[in-house]
């Protein structure tokens, strides 16, 4: 049996329970309701999650761990030239470019 499953059919049954006229429909839960004299139907599905989190963690990503990331260095930066095969295939494409 998958993870959750039980938990899923007893809020499913809830569901079902509390809003009048709910069905179920494929995977999904239908709840009908009317909105400004249309019928409409709210879909509503039940997963269980993988990781648990807690309130308040709307920002948290599941299962990451919070890094104190540094990216200042104290390295002195590196002036990099390029090389004499590299400066004669940018002439060649100057060229070939009509610059």
């Amino acid at each position: 049996m998958a993870r959750g499953a039980d938990s899923k059919a007893a809020a499913t049954e809830m569901i079902l329970k509390t809003f009048p006229g709910s069905f179920i429909y494929d995977k999904e839960i239908r709840i009908p309701y009317v909105e400004n004299g249309e019928n409409i139907q709210l879909k509503c599905t039940l997963t269980c999650a993988k990781t648990n989190v807690g309130e308040g963690d709307e920002d948290a990503i599941p299962g990451a761990v919070a890094v104190d990331l540094n990216f200042e260095s104290t390295a002195e930066p590196q002036k990099v030239e390029p090389t004499e095969e590299e400066k004669e295939n940018v002439k060649k494409l100057m060229e070939v470019l009509g610059l």
